[in-house]
Parts: structure tokens; C-alpha cells; sequence
């Protein structure tokens, strides 16, 4: 299978990005307002190695901690606050999780900083009773969820229209600049460096998203299928690159169903 090298404009697919955006961090901040929470716990030195803990009031099942997309250039973790809301109804912290920006930062200091950031959330998760971990990434957070699949306190990977073969974005406005260097196209693209044993993971798509981010997931499946790991590629019917979220992360979302499954998993292996 061939990626495509495209636009990867994901902007293309909807009649006002802007105004999607803007639902978004309105959604957000109500959260934000509601929900109980630690705001911008650092985990390094630069202003944007930092992390907003949601601390959920039900019965405590584990965390999700949630990667922003962006193409590792734009938007802010509080932009995506939204997507706590029923995680937490059900039982899970949510972190969401900053990172630098380029181009003040390469791709490899990017995951570098997401490695950080998990070793501290794994010290806070076990002052939480040690419950399960589940890893979540949209866009170019999908390729930092699946980068980081090996951390030792990730218990499974959800990874949400993500970008897992690097290559295809050289010649597209995403690498103005990102500037990717050859050496990061081949250590830092999940579907080139496959390991022996994988955390259960499953790609989620939105059906009516660009054909590049859909052959993105499709592609780096195939490539894990083909080496009998334990992964699923889940497409979610007539959700866009944006709407995917919603529809995700919704009362009866598929994300959603996936963390109960997990959850009651944990829970019957502790009893």
C-alpha cells in the first residue's frame, strides 16, 4: 500500500474550522469551570512542559491521558479540555498534556517531552491507587499516543485519526515548519519501527476525514496486522477530523465503550 502525499489540509473537509475551534474552547472552558482539577503541573523546564490533571469524583477506574493534534504547530491542550467530560462521569482522571510547539521545537524533542510527561504522570497515577493508564492522541497526537505505546504505565493505546508513516508530509505546508529530517522520518514514524510485543491498540478514524489521514490508519494496521499484533482499526461513521472527538468521546462514544471494557478488565483481574 502507497500513502498518499496530499494536501493533508484537514481545514478542506469542513465549511468553518474556525468556528469548530471556537465550540471547542467554549466546551472546554465549561469544563474547565466545572470539573474538579490541577492546573499546569510542570514536568520540564520550557513554559509548555506542562499538564492539566481532571480528577474524576466517581469510583476511581484508572486515567486517560489525552494527546492534542495540530501537527505538532498549533492549538493548546485547553482547547480540548471537552473531551473529559465522560471519562470522568465514568470513573477516569483525565490528563491533558502540553507540549512545545514547532518550530521551537524539532519532532524529537517533542517526543522526548512526551516521555517526560509520562514518567511523571505515572509517579501521580500510582499516589491515585495505581490504576490503569490508557493513552489517547488526535491527529499528531496519534503519532506521539502510538510513539510512546511502550511506556511502562501505559496499559492500552487509543490513537484518533493519527499520522504513523512521517514521510508522506515532506513535500506539504505541515512541513514548513516542522522541517523533518530523514533520521526523524525513520525513528520517529510508528508504522517504521514496529515492536516485538504491543499494548493493545486501536485506530480510530473519522469515515468522511481526508484520504490521506484515513490511508495513515489503515496503512499503519496493515503493517501491525501483518505481524499478528494486537491491534483494531475502528472507522467511525460520518465523522469528519473534528467531529470524530465528539462523537468519540460521547455518552455512548466507541472511545468511551473502550475505557469501560478496559476498566471492568482491570477490575476483575484485581478481585
Amino acid at each position: 500500500m502507497k500513502l498518499l502525499a496530499g494536501s493533508y489540509d484537514n481545514g478542506a473537509t469542513v465549511d468553518d474550522e474556525k468556528a469548530i475551534l471556537l465550540s471547542f474552547q467554549s466546551q472546554s472552558r465549561e469544563i474547565y469551570q466545572k470539573q474538579s482539577h490541577q492546573r499546569d503541573i510542570t514536568y520540564g523546564d520550557s513554559s509548555r512542559e506542562v499538564l492539566d490533571w481532571f480528577y474524576s469524583t466517581a469510583e476511581h477506574r484508572g486515567t486517560l491521558v489525552f494527546l492534542h493534534g495540530g501537527y505538532w504547530q498549533f492549538c493548546n491542550k485547553e482547547d480540548f479540555a471537552f473531551i473529559a467530560k465522560t471519562p470522568l462521569s465514568l470513573g477516569f482522571d483525565v490528563v491533558l498534556v502540553e507540549y512545545t510547539l514547532a518550530p521551537i521545537a524539532t519532532l524529537e524533542d517533542i517526543c522526548q517531552q512526551i516521555g517526560v510527561a509520562l514518567d511523571v504522570i505515572e509517579q501521580h497515577a500510582q499516589q491515585r491507587g495505581g490504576k490503569p493508564v490508557y493513552l489517547s492522541g488526535h491527529s499528531a497526537g496519534g503519532q506521539l499516543a502510538a510513539y510512546w505505546q511502550h511506556h511502562s504505565c501505559v496499559h492500552a493505546v487509543f490513537a484518533i485519526s493519527g499520522i504513523f508513516e512521517l514521510e508522506p508530509l515532506l513535500s506539504t505546508y505541515v512541513n514548513q515548519q516542522l522541517k523533518l529530517t530523514t533520521p526523524q522520518i525513520k525513528n520517529l514514524s510508528p508504522a517504521r519501527n514496529i515492536p516485538q510485543s504491543l499494548k493493545p491498540l486501536v485506530l480510530f478514524y473519522g469515515t468522511e476525514e481526508l484520504p490521506e489521514l484515513i490511508g495513515q490508519s489503515v496503512y499503519y494496521h496493515s503493517v501491525l496486522q501483518s505481524k499478528d499484533l494486537p491491534v483494531r482499526c475502528c472507522p467511525v461513521g460520518g465523522a469528519n477530523h473534528f467531529s470524530v472527538l465528539q462523537t468519540l468521546f460521547a455518552a455512548d462514544g466507541m472511545l468511551c465503550r473502550e475505557l469501560l471494557t478496559y476498566g471492568e478488565k482491570s477490575d476483575a483481574n484485581n478481585h
